[in-house]
Order: C-alpha cells, then structure tokens, then sequence
C-alpha cells in the first residue's frame, strides 16, 4: 500500500506522507514478521515491546534493509500506566499512526480451577485491555483524518471455546467480536478494521505456553511469515475477518454444524498435550 501510494505521487510530482505503522509485540513470531511484511511496503514503524535489545536490533533491521524509518518505544502492555506512555511519545514525536497493529500477547495454558490468577489477569489486560485502550487512543484521530487501519490478531480460538485455554479463547472471542463491531461502526469512514484469526503457529509464543506438543501444533502449524502476508493481505483488501490456512479455513466451516458439546471436545483434544 505504501510503495503503491509513493509510485503514484511521483507520477504527480509531489510528495505524499509516508505511511506509520505502530505494532504491538513485533520481536518474535507474527508481530515480528507483519513488521517485516509492511516495512517491505514502504510502511515506517513505530515498535512497541518490553525488550529494549531486541527493538534496537530490529529497528536497525528494517532501517537498513527496507529504507524505512522506525522508532521504538519499551513498555510492558501489562502495565496501565504503559498504554499513556505509548500515546504520548508518538504524540511528542509528531508521529500520525495510520495503521495499529495489535498484535501483543501470551497464553496460560491451564485448567481454569488450577491457573495462576495473576497469570489470567495479565493476559487479560494484555491480550484485551490494551487493544482497547491503543485502539480508544488512536481511532479517533484516524477517524478526523478520514484514513487508517485497525489491524486486531484473533484466533480460531475467537470462534471455538478452548478448555485448558479458556481465558486466552474467551479474550480472542471478544477481540473479534468487539473487532466486527467496531468495522460496523467505521463503514464509511474512511477507517477500516481487519481481525486476523490465524490457528496453530510455530512461535516462541507456543513455546512459552508449552504448546506445541499437541496435536493442533503437530499437523497443523503454519509458518509465521506466511500468516503475516495473509494478514497484511486482508487488510489491504479491507477484510474485516479472515483466517489464514486451508484447514483452518475448513474447521471453522465445519464446526457450526456440530453440537457444541462435540465441538468443546474436539477443542480440548487439539490442544491436549501428547504423552501426558
């Protein structure tokens, strides 16, 4: 989109803005390579993330590679006090988000009566309130100049309860359901809001959460960069939902014509950790 924007102001002889992106998690797995994917586009970045070490060395990444410019800021998600942070650093910086990635976020992988509550409180304000919090911030200035994008990261777990993951599923349900709402709300703004709902993905994210003995992660994982395509892809087509794989996109068909109770099962099956 960028590069697209830039070909044709130079046919017009003028200069046209650079497009900003801000993205949340962007050192590791997806956010990593959606930094990666847009930065191709000429897109310059805003990176957002609690390791100071890995932002500099992807910031210099993407500078040197693409040409982009890129700023980082280091803050934890988890922290209230962080999203006031964020906003007013792009605010000092005379920086325009024209697009926010919200892509942050962890796992408790966990029977719900054994999971650590601080742990689920976490997640919750990371994986949800923060969404809300950047998205409530910078909406209403792409809103005024009648452009932008709203990139949300759901999960097939947005459509599909996940016993032992039930905290995580629930806040990727609400991500897609408040991510619809919202594109609703939009329509004919000028503001566009995509909600990518990617299954299994071989990440350090996985990893953490010790996941990736299961049979989702097993043989159906995809690689991170071809999720991160997909999903720069749907926003530039203006999807509002989009799941990225053929099997993922044949689960989510066919699970609306099972019985809930089968399909609660099914869930705690794919993600039931093997030799267990």
């Amino acid at each position: 989109m960028g590069d697209i924007l830039r070909m044709k102001d130079a046919r017009e002889g003028r200069t046209l803005k650079t497009q900003t992106a801000l993205i949340t998690g962007p050192t590791s797995g997806i956010g990593k390579q959606l930094a990666i994917q847009l930065a191709k586009k000429g897109y310059d970045q805003v990176l957002v993330s609690r390791n100071e070490e890995k932002l500099i060395e992807l910031s210099e990444q993407l500078t040197n590679k693409y040409g982009i410019q890129t700023h980082h800021i280091v803050a934890d998600l988890a922290n209230p006090d962080s999203i006031e942070k964020i906003f007013q650093e792009t605010k000092m910086k005379g920086l325009e988000i024209d697009v926010l990635v919200n892509n942050a976020g962890f796992d408790v992988y966990a029977p719900f009566a054994e999971s650590d509550w601080q742990a689920n409180e976490r997640l919750l304000t990371v994986n949800v309130k923060a969404v809300l919090d950047l998205t409530h911030r910078f909406l209403p200035l792409m809103v005024q100049r009648k452009q932008g994008h709203i990139l949300n990261i759901g999960s097939i777990g947005s459509f599909i309860p996940g016993p032992n993951n039930a905290v995580y599923a629930a806040g990727k349900a609400f991500i897609l359901s408040f991510s619809e709402a919202i594109a609703e709300e939009l329509r004919g703004s000028g503001v566009g809001v995509t909600c990518l709902c990617p299954g299994a993905v071989s990440t350090a994210f996985a990893d953490k959460a010790d996941v990736k003995n299961t049979p989702l992660f097993i043989y159906t994982a995809m690689d991170p960069e071809a999720v991160a395509v997909a999903g720069v892809r749907a926003m530039e087509k203006k999807k509002r939902v989009y799941v990225p794989g053929w099997i993922n996109k044949i689960f989510i068909f066919l699970y609306r014509f099972f019985p809930r109770s089968w399909v609660t099962r099914i869930s705690k099956w794919a993600m039931a950790r093997q030799g267990t």
